[in-house]
């Protein structure tokens, strides 16, 4: 990485005040006075909330490999759409402990190896929490769903090239799903 001729270098801002202004059941908004190191201040708002871990669960078939997807209704986006199989990690709990549960409990796979391939952070201007993505190979069907009470998921077997074509469309674009998916390439060793 080359430095450019700004003459700037990037420093952590002090923190002089928080408060959390909402608690929001899955998150909190909290209200951060800052002051960074050439003197500007001002109030920043921050969704404080848990990680969360998703992963690419892989069946190999005699067709090839098949990722097992969820189709889903999302509130945000007022759309239905197709995804990984992921959830909130708890607290204290390890991501990839939280990512086999929700896998287990989503879709009834369960997968012989599980592989942590990337972290990202969803939007760190504005939250706080980490994702944790990770591919679950060699699936099985284990037993039926495990739905949470507002949970309504319908379980899809998509090939992989399928699943690859479908980013960008309408019910195909969680930016973490995308990212996730790009992780998956580079951990096939496909190149972009």
């Amino acid at each position: 990485m080359q430095k450019t001729g700004t003459g700037f270098t990037a420093t952590k801002w002090e923190e002089l005040k928080r408060d959390t202004i909402a608690n929001c059941c899955i998150f909190d908004i909290d209200r951060i006075r800052r002051r960074s190191s050439l003197g500007k201040e001002g109030d920043f708002f921050v969704l404080k909330t848990l990680d969360w871990a998703g992963v690419i669960p892989v069946v190999d078939t005699p067709e090839g490999r098949k990722f097992v997807m969820v189709r889903q209704y999302r509130h945000g986006t007022d759309h239905i759409s197709i995804e990984f199989p992921g959830g909130i990690v708890d607290r204290g709990e390890d991501p990839g402990v939280a990512v086999a549960r929700e896998l287990e409990e989503e879709t009834g796979y369960r997968a012989d190896m599980l592989v942590p391939i990337g972290i990202l952070s969803p939007n760190p201007a504005i939250m706080s929490n980490t994702f944790h993505a990770f591919i679950a190979e060699n699936c099985q069907l284990v037993r039926p769903q495990a739905l949470d009470e507002h949970e309504e998921i319908e379980v899809l077997l998509v090939p992989e090239h399928e699943a690859i074509d479908l980013v960008g469309a309408e019910d195909s674009g969680h930016a973490l799903m995308v990212a996730t998916l790009f992780f998956y390439m580079r951990y096939r060793g496909f190149s972009c």
